[in-house]
């Protein structure tokens, strides 16, 4: 997602430079993906934006979770390492 927004943004600053210098381009508008951008840039970028903030949220929250649950194994597991070497001493 976030390479797809970076190509995204590149083509949005390019069509935009191209709308403030008009002389450095041929006829205004003639490539399809300058119409596009000239009508639905911002909204393009607003939505990947979006995205992009719900997918790293997302991930985020992802590693958490999964480290939350590695700390808890890792816990249990010292736990019983602790009873163990409790009950071979008390067995001695």
């Amino acid at each position: 997602m976030g390479f797809a927004f970076t190509i995204t943004a590149a083509a949005y600053c390019v069509s935009v430079l191209r709308g403030v210098r008009p002389e450095t381009s041929g006829a205004r508008g003639d490539h399809p993906m300058e119409r596009l951008f000239d009508q639905y840039g911002t909204t393009i970028l607003a939505g990947e934006i979006i995205v992009l903030a719900v997918a790293t949220v997302g991930a985020i929250w992802l590693d958490h979770v999964a480290g939350e649950k590695i700390r808890r194994e890792r816990d249990a597991e010292r736990a019983r390492i602790r009873e163990d070497e409790t009950a071979r001493t008390d067995a001695s």
